[in-house]
């Protein structure tokens, strides 16, 4: 096995573990039983349980954030793409939420350790930078209304991140998939150019 496959295996590894145990109760030593690995081998890779959770996110991230820029940089407007955000952004949720802990076990992580509250913030900035390229494209072609388009940005994460903790507390109040894209629905229609 290469370095990378042995990290690779690592991370899968990890997350299987987290999904059965949780962040809290799973111990560096489950998954270094549950890789088959030697414990140097694991933690040569990953010097602690934090950092490899944040080497988790920020693969889910990253691919979140190439997804974004594939859809950016393709054909179509911008209320067509918003649409297909949140139609994506729905789906990977629904996603990762089959594969990891509950968000609200993440996101009190991401408040106590740094290193992982550094992580979320960064891909949080990235978000907000494509998404207001995003609403930007859709003023500069009559789309939208002239808004603070980095205000926007900011809205729309928001919106998001709402809809993903009230579901991780109450997941039988709503579909997560339906509603992220109603929002968004509601969100085009305050956006909408007037003529």
């Amino acid at each position: 096995m290469t370095e990378h496959e042995s990290k690779i295996h690592i991370l899968n590894t990890a997350l299987a573990v987290f999904a059965e145990k949780g962040f809290a109760k799973a111990s560096m030593n489950d998954i270094v039983r549950a890789s088959g690995l030697s414990k140097g081998g694991v933690y040569w890779h990953f010097k602690s349980k934090d950092e490899l959770i944040a080497a988790i996110f920020d693969q889910f991230f990253v691919e979140q954030l190439a997804l974004l820029d594939v859809m950016l940089a393709g054909e179509g407007t911008a209320v067509a793409k918003l649409t297909q955000l949140a139609t994506m952004t729905g789906q990977s949720v629904a996603a990762m939420a089959s594969q990891f802990p509950t968000p609200l076990e993440f996101y009190a992580l991401a408040s106590r350790e740094a290193g992982l509250a550094t992580t979320l913030q960064t891909h949080f900035q990235s978000y907000e930078t494509k998404i207001t390229t995003l609403v930007d494209q859709g003023i500069a072609h009559s789309e939208f209304r002239s808004v603070d388009s980095q205000a926007t940005a900011k809205t729309i994460i928001a919106l998001f991140e709402g809809m993903l903790l009230i579901w991780a507390i109450a997941p039988e109040m709503m579909n997560l998939e339906t509603q992220v894209e109603t929002a968004v629905q509601l969100l085009l229609q305050g956006l909408q150019a007037t003529d």
